[in-house]
Order: structure tokens, then sequence, then C-alpha cells
């Protein structure tokens, strides 16, 4: 038994002293919980309600008294058992002194990390607590609705800093959290369902209260039949307060096997008033209603006194406005909702199912109200509405008319692939609704589903065509061209056929009405799906129209989902266009739109703007020194999604480099066998981004072969400047500065691609080698060209210093800004003069091919002593004995003696020996 929470209610206030715990029990049946000297005078009334008639729960409350002063206490009990209405009863009337404060909180799927730690700490942060204050209490009711980053973030805190939160979780099961270490060390508590369980005394009391009688034989009999259940008793005894003979029916429940919660709660609804039933029958599958939703869904103007009659129950039906949520929840009740309990709501669902006089008329009450709604542009819950009530057929129409629409503003809850599930019949006979089943599966990641509908709609068109595809004869149907697509990115499809009839498509939509009016909802989809593919192939400036024309199109059509889906690839074009700038802007005005409060953003989205993001902040200034987060993982990226995917193992790549692996980042770029990824398959500029990527990381580890197989690999694709710089690389790797000076000047006359910024970095390479080779002038051209390139996108990657032959950046860029200069040319050297060029600072720290393989695969990884590895360093940096004991404050003897034992360790005779064998292990 459950009364409704409020989202968020605070619950403190003046203090009066605790009662002595003996006085607990004073506690009186059958009026409204007044426990004399134990009332609190605090702010009571914001927590939820307590019904009428209240048992209190001695033994819950024992328990929860000492749980409360650890971390984490997770309580776990069924629907109907008692959570809620045991805990507010604590809170209320016997709560020890650090639950005085308590805040209670109602979760639903709009609780991120960033919520739970604003609850956690305050409204002032953790900074705010008084030295030794330990934090407030904290009550999550219905726990189990919090999404899986928010219970990360729980077990995060419980972790690493239990000592910062007092949380206690109300949950129908157990939750993912730690519990070992936690249990052990005293800041977990789990208290299980059976504290719950009212005992045969506390089944008496609360069955004589409702059901108005003392007979011993009927209240045992109902206290066995509940067994333990308060929601069950409650429902049996209000059962038996209708009963013209109570003792009849008491020993009908002790012969009866049919389950507990299904059958008594269908005789409380049998018991009920026709008006009751038929609203209940309109409404109980709205979760939240509003009086004025409930009187247009029950043609019953009175509709909101038959709420307050429920309501008066306690149980029934619940009034959901206590407090309000601070934050954009998703369903948030509006004033005056009702929430009908779910134990009588799952009655409600089955005599619908079940059908009768009283489930048709509600039935035909309901269709009347989606069709009032739906000729007035209110497609709001339409379809679920018609759901519930068992109108599939009148529910396909609603999806064959809105289909669109609906699937993008759909939540996390799947409504049209339950719909699909639970009648394949219908589905099967409505082709005009498959393209939208189709849409679903793409959103969610359905592959295996896209492939199925699409299927049926190719099948479906060759059959029928031109009777009823909405394009007509020249097969200008847009929801087939997006299905096309979507089999390009499935591999099932050639690409360019397409994307040229998606093209034919959408100019036909755009310059002839009768196209532009048949697909009208579709257009926007396809234009975005268009863009997408477009990306992935490299027509990056027609993927700017498309993903563009996408944006203006949703827009206008309010499909806020998917114009914010279509910025996200939208960034990526700017990136793959060598725009960072512009990729950042669109990427943060991506995330800015994710978490605004009550928007709805369609997975995947925030973590393909974060990945652009982040991408294109790697390469500004001032630049990472080491890995950073992230923020995405792999559970973020769409199956198909075959141009972020590439972009990911690029991001892998580079944070392996940031990290000092870059044997690892060697690894990651090599071909593998993944779908859709392996190198022959990728479109030709993402082959060359890629090549490019492998070309820089061989750099660092000094990787002469790879470079000459790398080059020869871009001449033979025609990437001729990419190639060139490439060769001067490798030049400059040999020895050779003025071969290298030659092919860079090459690379930056012919390059052909964005990303890499091929041209920038030739330019870069050639100014330190002409500044070598003695002709300073040259190279301070190159570089003022270089840094005039970079300026707008702001790509500080070509001034890491690749070269080893040539002059260090930092040295070209301080001689630049002794002159006038630019604000881009003075971050650039304020960066470069603070640490070496990349090829300097990796060298001392990556195994080169050779000794990777000198060195024995038997070999294990030894364990270094802290002072070990310090020494390790200082000898990799080329330090003498005396530089390392002057350093490390001890010792020429005590260096000698680590570096013997570093010797020993690493199976080394000699200092060169050893960094080898230590930088194939990545020790350094």
């Amino acid at each position: 038994m459950r009364a409704n929470p409020s989202p968020v209610a605070r619950h403190g206030g003046t203090r009066t002293p605790r009662a002595p715990r003996a006085s607990r029990a004073g506690y009186t049946v059958g009026t409204p919980a007044q426990p004399g000297t134990t009332r609190r005078p605090a702010d009571d009334d914001q927590l939820p309600r307590l019904p009428r008639v209240y048992v209190p729960r001695l033994r819950l409350w024992q328990r929860l008294d000492a749980a409360t002063e650890g971390a984490v206490t997770l309580l776990v009990a069924p629907a109907g058992a008692g959570k809620t209405l045991g805990v507010t009863g604590w809170l209320r009337h016997a709560a020890p002194a650090h639950a005085e404060h308590a805040v209670w909180v109602r979760a639903d799927g709009s609780w991120t990390p960033e919520r739970i730690d604003a609850a956690l700490d305050g409204p002032g942060g953790p900074g705010e607590r008084a030295s030794g204050e330990p934090p407030r209490l904290v009550v999550v009711d219905d726990a189990h609705l919090l999404p899986s980053s928010a219970l990360r973030r729980v077990d995060e805190r419980l972790n690493n800093a239990p000592e910062g939160m007092r949380l206690l979780l109300l949950s129908h099961w157990v939750l993912p959290l730690t519990r070992l270490v936690p249990e052990l060390l005293g800041n977990f508590t789990f208290l299980r369902g059976d504290l719950l369980r009212l005992s045969d005394a506390e089944a008496a009391q609360l069955v004589a209260a409702h059901a108005r009688t003392e007979d011993r034989q009927v209240l045992d009999a109902v206290a066995r039949h509940a067994d333990g259940w308060c929601a069950a008793a409650v429902l049996a005894a209000r059962d038996l307060s209708a009963a013209p003979d109570p003792a009849a029916v008491a020993h009908h429940l002790a012969h009866d096997v049919t389950p507990i919660a299904t059958r008594v709660a269908g005789e409380v609804f049998s018991t009920l008033t026709p008006r009751q039933r038929h609203l209940l029958l309109c409404i109980a599958g709205d979760g939240v209603v509003t009086v004025a939703a409930a009187a247009h869904l029950s043609h019953d103007q009175h509709a909101g006194e038959i709420l307050a009659e429920l309501e008066d129950t306690g149980l029934l039906v619940m009034r959901a406005d206590q407090g309000c949520d601070p934050g954009p929840a998703e369903g948030t009740p509006a004033e005056g909702g009702f929430r009908v309990h779910p134990l009588l709501a799952d009655v409600v669902q089955r005599q619908l199912a079940v059908g009768g006089v009283d489930a048709a008329r509600a039935r035909a009450t309901v269709i009347r109200a989606v069709k009032l709604d739906m000729a007035r542009g209110n497609l709001t819950r339409a379809f679920a509405r018609l759901v519930r009530v068992g109108a599939p057929t009148e529910a396909a129409d609603v999806l064959a008319q809105d289909g669109v629409r609906m699937v993008l503003d759909q939540c996390e809850h799947d409504e049209v692939g339950e719909f699909v599930r639970a009648q394949p019949e219908i589905v099967d006979r409505r082709p005009d609704i498959w393209f939208a089943i189709a849409l679903d599966c793409w959103i969610r990641d359905d592959l295996e589903g896209v492939r199925h509908w699409g299927d049926r709609l190719l099948a479906a068109q060759r059959r029928w065509s031109p009777t009823w595809l909405a394009g007509g004869p020249e097969g200008l149907d847009a929801s087939i061209a997006c299905v096309r697509l979507w089999r390009v990115a499935l591999g099932l499809e050639p690409a360019y056929a397409a994307v040229g009839h998606a093209k034919r498509v959408v100019v036909a939509s755009q310059s002839r009405p009768a196209v532009r009016e048949a697909n009208a909802d579709v257009l926007p989809v396809l234009a975005a799906e268009l863009g997408v593919t477009q990306n992935w192939l490299g027509e990056l400036t027609e993927a700017e129209t498309s993903l563009t024309l996408a944006v203006s199109l949703s827009r206008s059509q309010g499909l806020a989902p998917l114009g914010v889906l279509a910025l996200s690839h939208l960034a990526f074009t700017q990136y793959m266009r060598g725009r960072e700038n512009a990729c950042v802007e669109l990427a943060g005005e991506v995330l800015v739109a994710a978490d605004a409060p009550g928007a709805r953003t369609l997975p995947f989205v925030a973590a393909r703007a974060r990945l652009a993001r982040l991408l294109a902040r790697l390469l500004d200034v001032p630049s990472p020194t080491g890995p950073v987060e992230a923020q995405v993982t792999g559970a973020d990226r769409h199956g198909a999604d075959l141009c972020t995917r590439f972009w990911f193992r690029v991001l892998d790549a580079r944070q392996a480099v940031l990290a000092g692996e870059v044997v690892e980042a060697q690894r990651i770029l090599t071909p593998r066998e993944s779908q859709r990824l392996t190198d022959d398959q990728l479109p030709e500029h993402l082959r060359v981004a890629l090549l490019m990527e492998q070309a820089f990381v061989a750099v660092l580890a000094s990787d002469r072969e790879t470079l000459k197989s790398l080059h020869g690999t871009l001449d033979a694709l025609g990437a001729v400047g990419e190639a060139a710089l490439v060769q001067g690389l490798r030049a400059d790797r040999e020895g050779d500065r003025r071969g290298a000076a030659v092919a860079f000047e090459a690379a930056a006359a012919d390059a052909a691609y964005s990303q890499p910024p091929t041209r920038a970095l030739a330019l870069v390479c050639e100014a330190q080698i002409l500044d070598a080779l003695g002709d300073p002038s040259g190279s301070q051209d190159r570089l003022a060209e270089a840094i005039s390139v970079t300026e707008a996108r702001r790509n500080a990657a070509p001034f890491l210093g690749w070269t080893r032959q040539g002059t260090p950046v930092a040295t070209l860029l301080r001689r630049l800004v002794e002159r006038p200069a630019g604000s881009w040319a003075q971050e650039l050297a304020a960066t470069a003069a603070e640490r070496p060029d990349v090829t300097v600072l990796y060298a001392s720290m990556t195994a080169t091919p050779r000794e990777l393989g000198e060195v024995s695969l038997a070999l294990v990884p030894p364990a270094l002593s802290p002072r070990e590895r310090e020494v390790l360093n200082e000898l990799a940096r080329g330090a003498t004995y005396a530089d390392i004991a002057a350093a490390l404050f001890v010792s020429e003897n005590t260096v000698k003696t680590h570096v013997s034992s570093l010797y020993t360790k690493l199976a080394a005779s000699r200092r060169s020996e050893a960094l080898k064998i230590a930088r194939s292990f990545h020790l350094l």
C-alpha cells in the first residue's frame, strides 16, 4: 500500500523532542495517524500523504533508524507492499535526528547524474555544509525507474566518496550497485521486503478498520489470504465492506486460488459505481491525468468529483500534485493531476482485454475523444490511448497518418514496437504503416528489424507499384528512397544508385507540388539520411546542403528531435571539411538542445555531438598533453552509423597517443575485420584520413617501412599531395633534408583533402627543414602561410613538430612573434614554448620496430619500484649519475645501486639496451 509521493518534497523545520521508542506503539488505527507526543511540527504536509487508516511499521522503522546512518540504504519490495507509506510514516512521526531534513524524490527516466549530485549535495553544494555536519538524507521513491547513468553515479559515489551522501532507495527490484565492499565497510545496507510483511496483528487491525467488522473469522481469513501483503489486505477488506455477508466472502477467500492482486482488485473494481468504472476504464493507462483530460476522455464533466471520491480511499486513486520537481521530468504531474494505483490499473487493462459492455462503452468514448483531438491537430498520446483501450485498427490509422512524427517524439518507451508484437495480423495487412515501423527500428538500432521491414516495403513496391505508393509511377516515394539509404548503411545495396535516387526524390519534392504533398511527412527524414550517406561517401558539400535542408524542414514541421539529429551529423560535415570551429559551435548547439528542459532527443545524438566536439578540440590550443576523458563509449554508437564509427576509431588511436601508447595506436589503426569498416571498404576520403593517421603514428614510432608502404598506397589512390607529405616525412627520418624539402613543397601544392590539414602540415615541415638548410627567410614565409591557413579553423596539429632533421617549431614561432603577429600566432608560440616537438617527446618512450622485434616475447614486464621508475626516466632523458643524484636528492652510489637493479630486472647490460627494453614494455 502506498500513497503518491511528490516529485521532490522537503522534510525539515523545528523538531520536537523524540518520544521514547516504546511510545511508537501508541499510534491509533482508523484515525489520521496522530501519535500524540511524537507528532513533529515540520513540513510534513509536503511529504506523501498518509491515508486515514494507517498502521505503523515498527520493524521497518527500527531498521531504518540504524541503516540510514550509512551512505546508501536499499529497500526492495514489490508494488503494494507499503514501502512509500512505511517510510513516510517514519519520516513524519519517528525519524531520528539525521533524517530530520530529508528530501523526497520521485524517480523517473529524466534523472541525470548531475541531478542526482545536486539532490545529494543540497542547494549550495557539498561546500556549503558546516565542518562535521552530515549530509542530508535523500529518499528516492521508485528508484528502479532511475536510468543506468544515474545509478552508475550513485555507485561511483558509494565507492569513492560515501561520506558525502545519505541515500534511501525504494525499489521494486534489486538495483545494480556494488554491495560487498560497501557492506563490509558499513556504507551500504540492504533491506528486504519481508520487513514490510504485515504481522497477523497488524493485518487484523488494518482489515478491521477497512472492513468495519470485528468478526475474528473474517479478520483471520483475510490476513491468511493476504499473507502479509498490505495492498491485498486493504483491497480484500474493501471487498468485504461492500458484501452483504462478509463471513461468506471470507470463506470464499480462504479457498480460492486466484492471484490475490488480480482477483481482489477485480472484485473491488466490480463494487464501484458504473460512472466510476467507466472513468477508470477511460483513464487508467494514462499515468498521471488531469481533471480536464479525464473529463475529455470519459465524456463526463463530473470526472473531477468522481476522482475525488476515489481518492478518499488513499489507495485506488492518488493525487499527484504534492510539490513539484525542480527538474524537467517527463510526465511531471500537472496541477490537479491524479494517478490510478498500479494494481487497479492492471485490473482495468484486463477488463478492457476481456471485453464486455463497460469495456465497449469506454472504448467508443476514448476513440471519440482521440478523433476530436486528431481533428484539432493534437496527436499527443492518441496512438497509446487507442492501443490501451483495445482499438488496434484505429491505432494503425493514427500510425499511418502521423507515424513519422509519433516515432520521433517517442520517449524511451517503445510503443510502436509493442504494437507490432501485439498485433501482427493487423500490421501484416497495413503496408502504409511499415515505414513508420522501420523508422522506429532504425532509431532504436534494431538493424534486423530495419532489414525485415525495408525488404517488405521494397517487395510491396514491386508487387503493387504504382497503385499504393505515394510517389506514383515515377518511383518518387520518399519512404522507398529512405529505405534504400538504410540498406546502403547495412551493406545490402550499392551506395551511388541509392544516393542518386534519393536526390531525385528530394528535388522532385521541392519542385513538384503533388510529390511534395505526398512526401511531406517523410521528406525531413530522407534529407537527413541523404546527408548522412553523403558524409560517408565524402560528398561533403552536398551533405551540408542535405543536412541543412533536413534541419530547416524539421523546424518548420515541429520535428525538433530530427532537427537536432541532423545538426549532430552536420557538425561532422564541418569537421571533415576542415572547419573545426564551426564543428564545435554546432556540436555545442546540439548538446544545449539535448539538455534543455523537456527536450526529447533521439538515441546516440548527444554522444555523436560530444565526439565531434572532442575531435575538434583536440587540435586546438592549448592542446592536451595527456589523455582526455572521451565522454562517450562504445555503447553510444549506432550500429549502422558508419561515419561516426570510423571517427570513434580515430579518436581511440589519438587517445592512445596522448597516453604515450604509440604501439597501441598502431594496433588500433591497422586493418581489421569489422562490419563495413575494413580498410578496403572505406570511401576514399576516409581511407586517406586513416592512412594519414597511420603515417603520423609511424613517424612517432620511427617506422620507415610503414611510411614507405603508406606512400605507395596513397600514391595509388591518387592522393598526390598526401603521398608527397608521407614521402617527405620518410626522407626526414632517413636524414635526407633536401629530399624532404622537395617533397614537402610538392605536398603543399597538391594537397587534396581537408582532414588532416595536409597543406598546413607540409608548409610547417618545409619551414622546419628550410631553416635547418640555412634559408630562414623561406622558412618564415612558409610558417606565416601555415598560420594564415589554420587560423580560421584553429587547427594546431601542423605545429606539433613532425620533423627530426628540421629546426624545432618553438624556435621558428618565437622568431616569428618577435615581429608584429596575430593572436593565433601568439597562442601557437606560447603553447610550443611549453614543450618539445612531438618527435622528440615520443622518441625516448616509443620502441622502434627493430627494438620490438629484438625483445624476446617470453620476457614478462618487470615490476619496478617507484624510485627505479624515477631513475629510468632520468636515464631516458640522457642524465648522468651526478645529474640523477642531484635531481632525486640521493648519493651517486644510491643511483648506481638503482641502475644495477634496473639492468638486472630488464635483463640488460648497458643503458641503451635497458632503454630499448623499457620502451618495448611501455615503461617509459
